[in-house]
C-alpha cells in the first residue's frame, strides 16, 4: 500500500508535469469506476497544482485569466482529495498511449494532446471532490513534524496507546503517513519489539520533554547516539522521497530509483526476519522477541515470492550481469530436460487376451498365455503346414445318441422310499 513518501513523490509528480500546462474540458472518468463520483468542471482552461499530507493528495483545479468569468459568474478553483488505497498512482502519458487502469483523465491543451492520469490497477483508490482533509488523521509525518511530534506525546492517555507499538503506528490519527513498511524499519532499526505497549515505548519521550519545559528551555532538545522513535518516522520518511520511486510508484523510466530502495530496506520482505500477524490482520517482519502482547496462536502468513526475491537481491547492482544468468540458468535447464525427456524408453505395455485359452489332451499340457501375447508365428500355423487333427478322448467318443443315465428319475424313486 502507498504510504506518505510514496503520495508526497506523487504530489511532486503533478507539479513537476502540470508546470506551464494548460488543460481543457471537464475530468473524464472511467466508465468501469463506478464507486466514485463524476467530476463537473466547467472552466474553458485551467491548470492543475497539489499537495500530499500524508497518506492523502490535494489536487487542485484553478481556471486561467481568460477562462475565470463565464455568464457573468466568477469560477473558483475545485480541490479534489486523493487517496491512493492498495495501488494509486498518477500518470502523464499521450492520449493515445492511454494506461489500461485510468480511471480520471486530464487532457491537456497540447498537440499532440497529453493526458494525466489516475491510474489504480485494484480500485481501492477514492477521491473527493470539494473536500478537504479528513478530519480524523494527524498532521503528516514528513512536512508537519512538530506538530505531529506534539499531536502523539500529547494524547499519550488515550486508551489506543494500550495496545501494541506496531499497532498503533499504522493508526493515522496519530501517524499520519506510516504504513507496513516504514514501521518494520522504526521498529528494527531501534530495535524495539513489536508487541510491547506503545505508552511504554512513548512515555520517556513525553518525560524527557517535561524536563526541558521545566527547565525554562523552549525548543532545546536532549542529544542522544540515535533518533528516537518520532524522529525516526520523520527520517526514514525523507529517506524514502530522496530515493525518487519505491515498489508502488516505480515505472520504467525509475529502474534505478526502485533499486535503490530495495537495497535501502532491512527488515521488510527480508527472508532473514520473522513474521506475524498482528490483530489488524496486517503482517509484521521483525527480528528477536515479539514482545508480551503478541496474538495467541502466532499466526504467520505467507510472503510475497516476488517481491522477497527482489529484495534478496537488492545488494547487487550490475542488472546486465543478473540478466546474463537468469539466460544462462534457463537454457541449463532447458537442455537438462530435453536430454532427460529422450533418455526416457516409453515402457512396453503389459497387454493380456481377454480370455486365455488352455488347451488339454493327452500328451504333455501346452503352455498357456500368461503376460505378454505370443509372436504371430507362435499364435498362427504356417500357410504350407496342415493344420493338426484333434485328438479325442473317451469321453469325447461317445456317439450323441447314446443315452444318458436317469439320475433324475432316481432321485425321484429314492425320495419316495424314505417318505
Amino acid at each position: 500500500m502507498p504510504e506518505g513518501p510514496e503520495l508526497h513523490l506523487a504530489s511532486r509528480f503533478v507539479n513537476a508535469m502540470c508546470a506551464g500546462r494548460v488543460f481543457t474540458g471537464s475530468p473524464v472518468k472511467s466508465e468501469v469506476n463506478w464507486k466514485n463520483p463524476e467530476v463537473s468542471f466547467e472552466a474553458k482552461a485551467y491548470t492543475i497544482s497539489a499537495v500530499s499530507r500524508g497518506k492523502e493528495v490535494q489536487m487542485s483545479l484553478n481556471p486561467v485569466e481568460e477562462g475565470k468569468k463565464k455568464k457573468g459568474k466568477v469560477l473558483e478553483s475545485l480541490k479534489i482529495v486523493f487517496r491512493f488505497g492498495m495501488s494509486g498512482m498518477f500518470r502523464f502519458t499521450p492520449a493515445s498511449e492511454l494506461p489500461k487502469h485510468a480511471h480520471l483523465m486530464f487532457h491537456t491543451t497540447d498537440k499532440p494532446p497529453m493526458v494525466l492520469s489516475f491510474v489504480d490497477v485494484r480500485r481501492f483508490g477514492k477521491w473527493e471532490v470539494g473536500g478537504g482533509w479528513q478530519k480524523d488523521r494527524g498532521p503528516c509525518i514528513i512536512l508537519e513534524y512538530q506538530d505531529f511530534r506534539a499531536n502523539v506525546l500529547s494524547r499519550l492517555s488515550d486508551a489506543a496507546f494500550n495496545r501494541p507499538i506496531c499497532e498503533v503506528l499504522l493508526n493515522q490519527k496519530y501517524f499520519n503517513g506510516v504504513g507496513n513498511y516504514l514501521r518494520a524499519e522504526v521498529l528494527y532499526r531501534l530495535g524495539i519489539p513489536p508487541f510491547v505497549s506503545a505508552r511504554s515505548v512513548l512515555e520517556p519521550l513525553a518525560k524527557a520533554e517535561e524536563l526541558v519545559a521545566q527547565n525554562g528551555v523552549k525548543g532545546v532538545k536532549v542529544k542522544t547516539e540515535q533518533p528516537d522513535l518520532l524522529e525516526l518516522c520523520n527520517k526514514l520518511a525523507l529517506e524514502v522521497v530522496s530515493l525518487g520511486a519505491t515498489t508502488y510508484n516505480h515505472s520504467p523510466d525509475s529502474e534505478s530509483s526502485h533499486d535503490a530502495f530495495l537495497r535501502w530496506l532491512q527488515c521488510y520482505y527480508n527472508s532473514d526476519m520473522r513474521t506475524l500477524v498482528d490483530h489488524n490482520g496486517r503482517t509484521i517482519w521483525f527480528k528477536g522477541e515479539a514482545g508480551p502482547l503478541a496474538p495467541k496462536g502466532g499466526k504467520t502468513r505467507g510472503t510475497n515470492k516476488k517481491m522477497e526475491a527482489a529484495v534478496k537481491k537488492r545488494k547487487s547492482t550490475n542488472k546486465v550481469d543478473q540478466a546474463e544468468t537468469v539466460k544462462k540458468v534457463k537454457l541449463e535447464v532447458k537442455t537438462e530436460t530435453s536430454k532427460g525427456s529422450k533418455s526416457k524408453k516409453t515402457p512396453k505395455r503389459n497387454t493380456r487376451p481377454k480370455h486365455p485359452s488352455t488347451k488339454v489332451g493327452t500328451g504333455t499340457p501346452k503352455s498357456t498365455t500368461v503376460g505378454r501375447t505370443r509372436s504371430k508365428s507362435a499364435q498362427a500355423p504356417a500357410k504350407n503346414t496342415p493344420a493338426r487333427p484333434r485328438r479325442t478322448t473317451k469321453a469325447t467318443a461317445k456317439t450323441p445318441h447314446q443315452p444318458l443315465p436317469k439320475r433324475a428319475s432316481t432321485r425321484r424313486a429314492g425320495q419316495k422310499s424314505r417318505k
